[in-house]
């Protein structure tokens, strides 16, 4: 059944990882299977609109912005959340113009995948899809950068607004009272949630991976290095520190090369730490590059070392699908995809130095037994084409949406308490809310 959707995707880029590239992918799913009008930021549009035409989908896009006397919350990557709320809280008044101009069957929210803050999506009377949203496991204290108060007190604060906005902030549970549907993309959210919300959740993955870009996984010679590849943010979330130091260990005894895709704060530090352990020169710092230079370094790599603590994984079923052996942390959604494909996750022990000798071993079996090391890397393949492909997740939506309808419509003939407040609680004050 072909559908009309509303969606948003405050993120949505082509071309691009991260939140912006799994905001365009599931844009696309949508308008392949569905008739779809996407809301997103304003300089999302014109690469959105060009890539949807390049393949004909019946895509229309829709800018939304906040006025630029508000735009002073985000600079950067500073402010980034404050904006992104802003947003979503203006978000409403444009969902509903639409609505009233074009009858649609589903609404749903893509972007940001965070579970724990609002979406303007939840002011439609209009079976609502929220997700795939999740959260970020908290970093423990013995992983976060000694003396780096402000990355501290981030985090502190990240903790404190995850558990304290769905009490405080009555659009949080407005909007997870006004989805039919939760797609769930972790269990760290799922466990945290109240159990009428848990009542609503679908299991799915934010991120994907596109067929046409599965490769065999790539034996090692015997003589040559084991190619080893971290590509992420250079922040603690990430476990950036840990796996320079667990490689570091590791090539102390057998010949190994470690290539770092991506940039951050932690830059130096890890210089640093390469240089302190005698690893410089098997280290290569890339920085950053394009989404295509990050898969084409993942199709290098015989192992994709991504100890991270976040509650995504993105980057996970690519390097799977690249043909890497994926080597992760026991914890948030990398080591759940990890486990869940038979892999190899690590348990997170009382500190940086245990957990990278941990994970260090781990590399050292990888490089003397390949035979081991490509099972694993095939058994991470056959569960990213079950799991994971971009395709698979496009041809579920007729599901989820089928699902969110269905519940929606049981939950109108029974005049559900929950949805009364939905529109109060989201939105502004009718002066402040004409004024975004």
């Amino acid at each position: 059944v072909r559908r009309r959707v509303l969606a948003s995707a405050y993120a949505c880029e082509p071309g691009q990882g991260s939140e912006p590239g799994i905001g365009w992918n599931w844009a696309r799913q949508i308008a392949l299977h569905h008739d779809l009008t996407l809301v997103t930021r304003e300089n999302n549009v014109d690469a959105v609109r060009a890539a949807a035409a390049a393949e004909s989908l019946p895509m229309r896009v829709v800018g939304h912005d906040l006025p630029p006397s508000q735009r002073f919350w985000k600079r950067g990557s500073r402010g980034a959340m404050a904006y992104y709320y802003l947003w979503q809280r203006s978000l409403g008044k444009v969902a509903r113009r639409l609505a009233h101009e074009h009858a649609f069957d589903v609404a749903h929210h893509l972007t940001f995948a965070s579970g724990w803050l609002p979406s303007g999506l939840a002011t439609l009377d209009l079976p609502f899809v929220f997700g795939p949203v999740g959260e970020h496991p908290r970093v423990p204290a013995p992983f976060l950068r000694k003396g780096d108060f402000g990355g501290c007190l981030s985090e502190r604060l990240r903790a404190v607004a995850r558990g304290a906005l769905p009490r405080l902030d009555r659009s949080v549970q407005a909007t997870w009272a006004a989805a039919d549907v939760v797609l769930s993309l972790g269990q760290t959210f799922g466990r945290r949630a109240p159990a009428w919300v848990q009542d609503k959740m679908e299991p799915m993955l934010a991120c994907g991976v596109h067929a046409p870009r599965f490769r065999e996984p790539t034996p090692r010679f015997a003589d040559e290095p084991m190619r080893v590849l971290f590509a992420g943010r250079l922040v603690d979330l990430k476990g950036a520190r840990i796996a320079l130091q667990a490689f570091a260990l590791a090539q102390r005894e057998l010949p190994m090369t470690l290539e770092v895709v991506g940039d951050g704060p932690l830059r130096e530090d890890l210089e640093r730490i390469a240089e302190s352990s005698g690893a410089t020169s098997a280290v290569q710092f890339r920085g950053h590059v394009s989404h295509s230079e990050a898969i084409a370094a993942m199709g290098r790599a015989h192992v994709f070392l991504f100890p991270s603590f976040e509650g995504a994984g993105m980057v996970v079923p690519e390097a799977m699908a690249a043909g890497a052996m994926v080597l992760s942390l026991d914890r948030g959604g990398p080591g759940e995809m990890v486990k869940a494909s038979g892999g190899a996750a690590v348990p997170v022990e009382h500190s940086v130095e245990a957990t990278a000798s941990a994970l260090a071993r781990v590399l050292q079996k990888a490089h003397r037994h390949d035979a081991a090391r490509l099972d694993l890397a095939e058994r991470g393949q056959e569960w990213a084409r079950r799991a994971a492909t971009w395709e698979s997740k496009g041809k579920e939506l007729a599901r989820v949406y089928g699902l969110a309808i269905d519940r929606h419509g049981n939950a109108s003939n029974q005049a559900a308490p929950s949805r009364g407040p939905v529109a109060a609680a989201i939105h502004e004050p009718t002066d402040q809310r004409e004024a975004a």
